[in-house]
């Protein structure tokens, strides 16, 4: 435990951190679709349409990008518990939903067009702060998907929030089947959930703060392990600033921070350790990096389609995890300013460089100079462990 890194750390995260305002707008986003879901001619009311927010705005883990211009993801998922996998096809599904959204952005005068992608809806807003939002229609899973996911030692209180998605490469998108693509973003929720409420008090595990936790959105928590999901993923946009496209994705640096975090409330201890972990819970085959609450579902499912994406996580991981170890060595060092700004794109203001690093308040700032390729070494691996 380093408490003065810790709160050099704390000043580096609120750099990128954004306001709870984003958080609460984001928040009515949410509710402004559910209510239009629900109002009286919707074509999808008889099927309790429940919209439940997903993805970093759920978990608290959001930074501002690096280009202001950057619109901010907001993803969400719709479920409709009136209807079964056998009650009509994943296409007849897809295109309700579809005339439900085009109809909400009609009615709320949104400018852009409304974007299909192979699972979900996709609505633009342009406003005082850029969003898109990602809407996921599903109905719940089947009994026997959820015993099975139980049979593989999914807790039942997550194993039953699995839900049957649509899916455009799906062989049965266009006949009515029982055969649908299962996931568990609602579980994986509550799990990180969690996972991040370990850091607030361990007791949460003993059901006595459980209450007064969930009173408060997780987004409001700021848990060491939030705050560390934060420094990684600011340290991968750096990296691959100008490659985004074959940057490792958020969902697997949060499955695999979350795994390997045990709880501890000093930030700068949090992340060495999680840094120090995370790579043993890759495994050495499919699914690489598994869904804790669905098992079969691999957040890496990508990487053997494009053995790029695989190279360029292990790259970053050694590179975060080299910089990680520098941190000590930041602390009172005239070059301070310059590596924050290197590694994160933060500059430090001259209240900070005073207070953690040699006195000197220089910040000529460092060009960054275009990522090479990515191209890591043969060698040993951290494969060997499975998660």
């Amino acid at each position: 435990m380093n408490p003065e890194l810790s709160r050099l750390l704390t000043a580096i995260i609120e750099h990128f951190d954004v306001p709870k305002s984003l958080y609460e707008k984001a928040a009515a986003r949410h509710r402004s679709l559910g209510e239009w879901l629900h109002r009286p001619n919707s074509l999808v009311r008889a099927f309790n349409p429940d919209v439940r927010p997903q993805g970093s705005f759920r978990y608290g883990t959001v930074n501002r990008p690096l280009n202001e211009n950057d619109e901010y993801d907001l993803d969400d998922v719709c479920l409709l518990r009136g209807l079964t996998k056998g009650t009509l096809t994943q296409v007849e599904l897809k295109r309700l939903y579809g005339e439900e959204i085009r109809a909400y952005a009609k009615a709320y005068n949104m400018l852009a067009p409304v974007e299909e992608h192979n699972r979900c809806w996709r609505l633009v807003y342009a406003d005082d702060v850029n969003f898109h939002l990602d809407t996921l229609p599903c109905v719940p899973e089947d009994a026997v998907v959820i015993r099975h996911l139980a049979e593989f030692g999914v807790p039942q209180d997550l194993a039953g929030r699995a839900i049957a998605i649509t899916d455009r490469k799906h062989p049965d998108y266009r006949v009515l089947s029982q055969r649908w693509t299962s996931s568990n973003p609602r579980g994986f929720a509550h799990w990180f959930e969690s996972r991040a409420a370990l850091g607030r008090s361990r007791s949460l595990l003993e059901g006595r703060l459980k209450a007064s936790i969930e009173d408060v959105p997780p987004y409001e928590w700021k848990t060491t392990l939030q705050r560390s999901i934060q420094f990684l993923k600011r340290h991968r946009d750096v990296m691959f600033r100008n490659n985004t496209d074959l940057q490792p994705i958020s969902m697997i640096i949060t499955n695999l921070a979350a795994r390997a975090y045990d709880g501890e409330p000093d930030i700068y201890a949090a992340l060495v350790n999680i840094v120090e972990r995370m790579a043993s819970f890759v495994r050495s085959e499919r699914p690489r990096v598994p869904n804790p609450a669905a098992p079969g579902e691999d957040y890496a499912d990508k990487w053997s389609r494009d053995a790029r994406l695989e190279t360029n996580f292990w790259a970053w991981y050694a590179a975060v995890k080299a910089d990680v170890a520098k941190l000590p060595g930041l602390l009172r060092s005239p070059t301070l300013g310059r590596e924050v700004r290197a590694i994160l794109r933060v500059d430090l203001t001259q209240t900070e460089l005073r207070e953690f690093g040699s006195g000197s308040v220089t910040t000529a700032p460092t060009i960054l100079k275009a990522a090479p390729p990515l191209i890591i070494p043969s060698g040993p691996r951290p494969w060997g462990q499975h998660g």
